[in-house]
């Protein structure tokens, strides 16, 4: 697929180069400034489904046999293995780069590929964000919050939503000025466009629709001081927030909940969930012989 516009002034000529499920792939990498690869070959499986672990494809030593060969021709469903699903998933994001819209970036040589849209990918989008460089920096923490985004989606007992970022909250976001305090800025919102219900370590909670729920990833142990800014901030601003948090920043953040949040009905409002395992490390360790 080549390169057939100057896709910074002329978007004509594109028609049928992309189907459905290559925007809505485009459209979580924009939002979320940058994607693993692997994060969006989950978002394309039939309902989000996590991978498994599998092996990955290597060079036959001399005179190993050949494996059968795979079967030809008929319908193949989305794999399952991680690795099958980064081969899978790579053709995707290269007609993305091929149009000008995407690039592809490998900052560490153990992880898989990370893909940033163009500013050209965005504008045919239709979005309007300002241009960023590739955030190496922030990595480790866009790679949880689009776990969290996927866990979000792909979960039975949360309602329809809408999605709005940490980038698009921040572009939205008033010029400070002298003196001015803006509210903590949450690392996503979800808007819930119907009601629902969930069941959260055994009790039920009535979630409305319309509520706009505060979403927050904690993979460190955070300070005490900046948690007692932000939660009753969140809890001013929010209907909710969800703190999704490491084992070590759990006990930190629900401390924090008892000791800044005086009114129940404050607490009760603010939930912790544990982070689940994720493979941020993508090549496992060997294990330790005794």
């Amino acid at each position: 697929m080549a390169l057939k516009k100057d896709l910074t002034t002329d978007f004509t000529g594109l028609d049928g180069e992309l189907d459905m499920r290559g925007k809505r792939g485009m459209e979580f990498v924009a939002h979320a400034k940058t994607a693993r690869v692997d994060q969006l070959a989950q978002l394309f499986a039939p309902e989000l489904s996590p991978a498994i672990d599998d092996e990955p494809r290597r060079r036959l030593k001399k005179n190993e046999p050949k494996p059968p060969p795979k079967l030809k021709g008929g319908m193949h469903g989305w794999p399952q293995g991680r690795h099958q699903r980064v081969a899978a998933t790579l053709p995707i994001v290269q007609d993305w780069v091929d149009l000008g819209m995407a690039w592809k970036l490998r900052p560490w040589r153990d992880h898989p590929m990370w893909i940033q849209l163009s500013p050209a990918g965005e504008r045919w989008l239709g979005l309007s964000y300002t241009p960023i460089p590739f955030p190496a920096g922030e990595l480790e923490h866009i790679y949880v919050i689009n776990e969290i985004r996927l866990f979000l989606l792909r979960s039975t007992q949360i309602p329809t939503h809408a999605w709005i970022s940490e980038r698009e909250l921040q572009q939205n976001e008033p010029q400070k000025v002298a003196e001015m305090e803006l509210p903590h800025r949450p690392d996503g919102v979800m808007i819930l466009e119907e009601s629902g219900q969930i069941k959260i370590r055994g009790e039920e909670i009535n979630l409305a629709g319309g509520e706009r729920i505060a979403i927050e990833a904690e993979r460190s142990r955070k300070n005490y001081k900046e948690l007692a800014k932000d939660l009753p901030s969140l809890m001013r601003h929010y209907d909710r927030a969800w703190y999704f948090a490491t084992p070590s920043a759990y006990d930190t953040v629900s401390e924090a909940r008892e000791r800044y949040l005086v009114n129940p009905a404050d607490r009760a409002r603010l939930q912790i969930f544990r982070l689940s395992d994720n493979w941020w490390d993508w090549k496992k360790e060997p294990e330790e012989t005794p």
